[in-house]
């Protein structure tokens, strides 16, 4: 009954991919692949870098409903994304576990305004599919927030800088001595990213990776 029910309800409201409108699939194939390619290795200053694909039309989408209507299907690809970069970023760069992720925080408007933490949900996804790989994380939200950020859309990549220029502090919660890998679902300029490196760094911690689910193509990255 309940299947016929289910059914009945895929053919009044088909899925739809997020990304391209085609019918059949939340996420379609063709669109899934964008977000399970092999991870590519960049740097942002001194920081290495690791991220699977590029930030376009394509993969905005999904970002787009993973943090404004946490989508589970979305956050769950992009966890994935996550995850492969973690994966191969220990691999690539020897690091050792446990493995402390710590994000860059979302404001706390835009908590309220969503009703939920779209990082720390997508921080506990990743930890979830690490531990299936037999990675062994812990979540450290270690960043606050301490000045109000602008909307950073319109902004170019100097504005962007001087946006988040000291907008984090370490909170004083205690972290072990493994290793640190900070990561966010999107980079563009890199502000957000040198912001949490650089008031880590003030607490005396040290990221030893930096990984996204997307990034604005490397060149942008590179400065």
């Amino acid at each position: 009954m309940l299947k016929s029910i289910h059914s009945l309800k895929e053919l009044i409201y088909p899925n739809v991919c997020l990304s391209c409108g085609k019918t059949g699939a939340k996420i379609c194939h063709d669109c899934s692949k964008y977000w399970l390619a092999n991870p590519n290795k960049s740097k942002i200053e001194n920081n290495y870098l690791f991220f699977v694909t590029t930030y376009d039309e394509t993969t905005s989408s999904v970002i787009l409903a993973a943090k404004e209507s946490g989508n589970k299907d979305a956050v769950k690809l992009i966890a994935r994304s996550i995850t492969s970069s973690i994966s191969f970023a220990i691999l690539n760069l020897g690091i050792s576990q446990p493995i402390n992720l710590v994000t860059i925080p979302s404001q706390l408007s835009a908590i309220r305004r969503r009703g939920r933490d779209h990082i720390k949900d997508l921080a506990q996804e990743v930890i979830s599919q690490l531990n299936q790989q037999n990675i062994y994380s812990i979540y450290s939200p270690l960043l606050k927030p301490i000045k109000k950020i602008k909307d950073q859309s319109d902004l170019n990549g100097s504005q962007r800088k001087e946006n988040m220029s000291h907008a984090f502090i370490v909170k004083s919660s205690p972290i072990s001595q493994s290793a640190v890998i900070l990561i966010d679902d999107l980079v563009t300029t890199g502000a957000s990213i040198h912001e949490g490196v650089r008031a880590l760094g003030e607490a005396k911690i040290t990221v030893d990776a930096v990984v996204t689910a997307c990034a604005v193509g490397r060149n942008s990255l590179i400065r």
